[in-house]
């Protein structure tokens, strides 16, 4: 049985033992949807659609039109540098042969390797380090200890080098220590603001499925905030690569690229510097790339109800 609207003759709405819908808006969705579904199938030029939705706001985008983007923007950056940066800035084939030399003649590799090893050991005792104490913060007991000791993210390492020097040999173990005390700190304040933001809800929803408050905090507190914990040791191991340069030529008798990056510096071999610079760069965004991949396995759902993905 059909009833028309006295008020908007246009609009039938079919009832059939309660209301079901309005036909002119249900034809205004599926003409819609197919549009959309057209344009993202690549048909009725899809890819000129995803260029023009490139400059409007919350528009998404395949993977093939943002690979030229980046190749665009790189391109920019490039023709820059070689045109129009200043005479200082040595150019593209300058830094080639400076990374050339560098590897013949200056042990690149080896100080880059000696510097990669330091690197992962400092993310492994800082990371398991800042997490037993944050998440030992659900003991009230411990949660002055961490707030002080996420304080000292804002002390200098400089300032600190005698203090650490007394208590470690010197060399290795030193730049270690150094490392681990200074991203400790930024792990444990991000750490404990994720662990802060954990809702009464959620504490009360693990305890009525039954379970004990150790239970609580292995569910909630662990494995709840694991793919955010990702996201800290992400972002802090990033901090501990950009700081291990400075590390290593407060501490030179280790070696390192931070080091050769200093000698080079000191000499005003800019070529040579800008070629160390681009290797750190480079090896920062593999070491990125490869937490969010060992993030998305770990945590799949992480990304599910996220929008740009």
């Amino acid at each position: 049985m059909i009833y028309e609207l006295g008020i908007f003759p246009s609009f039938s709405l079919a009832i059939k033992g309660g209301w079901e819908k309005f036909l002119p808006f249900n034809n205004f969705i599926s003409a819609t949807s197919r549009k959309k579904g057209e344009e993202m199938n690549g048909n009725g030029n899809g890819v000129w659609f995803e260029l023009k939705n490139a400059f409007a706001p919350n528009r998404a985008i395949s993977k093939r039109t943002l690979g030229i983007f980046i190749t665009f923007w790189i391109a920019c950056a490039f023709l820059i540098w070689i045109y129009w940066a200043p005479d200082i800035i040595p150019r593209p084939l300058e830094v080639f042969q400076s990374f050339i030399s560098l590897y013949q003649n200056e042990g690149l590799a080896f100080e880059l390797w000696k510097s990669l090893m330091t690197n992962f050991q400092v993310v492994a005792l800082s990371t398991v380090l800042s997490l037993l104490i944050c998440y030992s913060t659900a003991m009230p007991i411990m949660r002055p200890v961490a707030e002080a000791l996420s304080k000292a993210r804002f002390l200098g390492l400089t300032g600190l080098l005698v203090i650490f020097m007394s208590v470690f040999a010197g060399g290795h173990s030193l730049k270690l220590a150094l490392m681990t005390f200074g991203m400790s700190a930024f792990n444990i304040a991000n750490m404990s603001n994720v662990l802060e933001r954990i809702t009464k809800n959620q504490k009360d929803h693990a305890r009525t499925l039954r379970m004990s408050e150790w239970e609580v905090v292995w569910e909630v507190h662990v494995r709840g905030t694991l793919d955010k914990a990702f996201d800290v040791i992400r972002d802090n191991a990033a901090i501990g690569w950009m700081m291990l340069t400075m590390v290593e030529g407060l501490v030179r008798s280790g070696g390192g690229i931070g080091k050769l990056l200093l000698d080079e510096n000191k000499h005003l071999n800019l070529g040579a510097v800008f070629a160390i610079q681009f290797i750190i760069i480079t090896v920062g965004l593999i070491q990125d790339y490869g937490w969010g991949g060992l993030k998305n396995l770990a945590c799949p759902h992480a990304g599910l109800t996220l929008d740009r993905r």
